[in-house]
């Protein structure tokens, strides 16, 4: 079970609850139902050889990133082999569909994909040729020292992540987007917030820290928080003996954040 708080939750993989639904096992910890008002998160455990095809993802517009092992991704009608890291963007309207690899001699004995979704507002300007699969690590779109928004002191330049952004308007997305943080030892993302969005992150690869409202978390990979609106958060890999060669974060705002994108000195347009 999620962790309630005065910011929103605290989410810890191994203490998700799974239902099966269409052959696969699947958790909600972001949704209506805890009270997000523009996000849902799914996160879907997909056997071998078994797929991931809701008529929901339909009708909404749809991020993934694969946590655990591998397969394909189908997003309306082109198709990619992913794995841990990969990234997919799905425009509305169009059908999304993954599948695990039926290899049993694969790294993991399930694909495991976490899912950010969310209607697509009326009247939203839309890409005209969107990037429908990429990965985590493409620093062709990133933002490097940011300074956070003025709440808290910012760590110093040379200890600053960086953040890429895998998909985001500049390369189609409409509403959604995805980024990852990439910390180093001793690396920050420096604290921040985003009025009139809400925000939920996860700890993708390596052991790190989340700060949610007034506070650090400790993360493991799966773990994550939901901000709500306007709630300040962070990430940053402390730095010590056990720190991580490289802690990354993924998640984004919904609806985006303009401010994001300029302070990294990218448009903020949709194209």
């Amino acid at each position: 079970m999620s962790q309630h708080t005065d910011f929103g939750l605290i989410i810890r993989r191994k203490e998700l609850e799974f239902t099966e639904e269409e052959g696969c096992l699947v958790s909600r910890p972001v949704g209506p139902h805890v009270g997000a008002e523009y996000v849902s998160v799914d996160i879907v455990r997909i056997p071998h050889g078994a797929s991931w095809k809701p008529d929901l993802y339909t009708v909404e517009e749809v991020t993934a990133i694969v946590f655990d092992g591998r397969g394909s991704a189908h997003i309306g009608g082109e198709s990619t082999e992913v794995r841990k890291g990969s990234t997919a963007y799905a425009p509305a309207g169009h059908t999304v569909t993954f599948t695990a690899d039926c290899d049993a001699e694969a790294e993991a004995d399930e694909m495991t994909v976490y899912f950010w979704r969310a209607p697509l507002p009326q009247g939203r300007p839309k890409g005209s040729a969107p990037t429908l699969f990429n990965t985590v690590y493409d620093e062709s779109a990133a933002i490097r020292r940011f300074a956070g928004t003025g709440e808290i002191a910012p760590v110093g330049d040379e200890r600053r992540a960086f953040m890429n952004f895998p998909h985001w308007p500049g390369n189609g997305c409409a509403y959604l987007c995805i980024n990852s943080g990439m910390a180093g030892p001793g690396n920050t993302f420096n604290i921040h917030g985003h009025p009139g969005a809400e925000d939920a992150l996860f700890a993708l690869d390596g052991r790190g820290q989340f700060f949610l409202g007034d506070t650090w978390l400790d993360m493991d990979p799966g773990d994550g928080v939901y901000a709500r609106s306007g709630v300040l958060h962070g990430t940053r890999n402390p730095e010590g003996p056990d720190a991580a060669d490289l802690f990354v974060s993924v998640g984004g705002p919904v609806p985006y954040d303009a401010a994001l994108y300029r302070a990294a000195g990218l448009s903020p347009e949709v194209v």
